[in-house]
């Protein structure tokens, strides 16, 4: 490994296909800035992806294998922990880096020191790595940054309500910035719980309107595949935000999201026959705030759930 990097790059892997972590790592050693490591933190049942890594023949990639699994949060945060870098920075393990990226957000940090994080815009690549423009401009507008201001934005909580900061594969934390631990339950939405614990020290973010990622858009990737542990991470999330003094110019944005967070659960566990979890998460919709979605998913836990559901478990 290198023995004095300046940036560590977290890849946590979870039954990658090999070629999409062939690609996320030749970008990450592809970078301008050559003082880094790269970490990879693998839960896979078996240790398959070690070859691969090991191919490289790399001393700035470092790979371990976890038993027993850590799950999705606490994969990413053992990998942020280990970290030697004074900036860090998550790359998923199906996506990729613009080769100067690590510069362009480190400047940017070294521009600003108040700002504990840079972020960029990304592309959407399709599943064999093929750019994607149309979609591109449209999750730029989507989350804001089609037409975000360039530059530092402090407080930044706003950016974490719109969701613009693409923690997963466009950002560079400041080390010394990070939270103490992320929460057990913070599962798929770590990475908006990481956004967030952030956001809530009053430090800014930086943004540069560049894409300088790429964003792999497939069926099996975790955004797709999170499922109901996804949302309920998420819908957790927003709820701790909504509670929390730190963010009250934001709270009934945020209340709006926790409501809408909780309608989805309950429809979820609906839909998995849990009719007691869609009738808890119903509640706690009503009370973040109170919607004809939330008045409904309360009803939809009195009916059964649909009988495809039922048959599969059944099966």
């Amino acid at each position: 490994m290198n023995t004095d990097p300046l940036v560590t790059l977290v890849v946590a892997a979870y039954c990658t296909q090999p070629a999409h972590l062939q690609a996320a790592l030749t970008s990450a050693l592809g970078q301008t800035h050559r003082k880094l490591e790269i970490i990879v933190s693998d839960d896979s049942p078996d240790d398959g992806l070690r070859g691969l890594v090991q191919s490289f023949a790399d001393a700035r990639l470092y790979y371990q294998h976890n038993r027993p699994a850590l799950g999705v949060a606490q994969n990413h945060w053992q990998g942020l922990q280990q970290a030697r870098g004074s900036f860090v920075a998550i790359l998923n393990h199906d996506d990729a880096f613009a080769p100067t990226f690590v510069a362009r957000t480190l400047a940017a940090l070294r521009q600003h020191p108040g700002a504990a994080l840079a972020f960029c815009d990304h592309r959407v690549i399709n599943v064999e790595g093929r750019a994607m423009p149309h979609i591109t401009d449209q999750v730029s507008a989507r989350w804001g940054r089609s037409t975000l201001r360039a530059g530092l934005h402090q407080p930044f909580a706003a950016l974490v309500v719109a969701q613009s900061i693409p923690m997963a594969m466009g950002t560079l934390i400041r080390h010394s910035a990070l939270p103490r631990a992320l929460p057990a339950h913070a599962g798929p939405a770590y990475d908006l719980w990481l956004c967030y614990l952030l956001a809530r020290s009053g430090a800014g973010a930086v943004y540069l309107p560049e894409r300088l990622s790429d964003w792999r858009d497939h069926a099996s990737n975790l955004t797709h595949a999170a499922g109901l542990d996804w949302l309920r991470g998420s819908a957790l999330c927003w709820q701790a935000m909504a509670d929390d003094p730190a963010c009250m110019h934001q709270r009934p944005q945020v209340r709006r999201l926790a409501a809408a967070a909780w309608v989805a659960c309950a429809r979820g566990a609906w839909c998995l026959g849990q009719r007691r979890e869609c009738s808890r998460s119903a509640l706690r919709s009503l009370r973040a705030c109170v919607t004809a979605r939330g008045v409904a998913a309360l009803g939809l836990g009195l009916l059964p759930a649909p009988a495809r559901t039922r048959l599969s478990r059944a099966a």
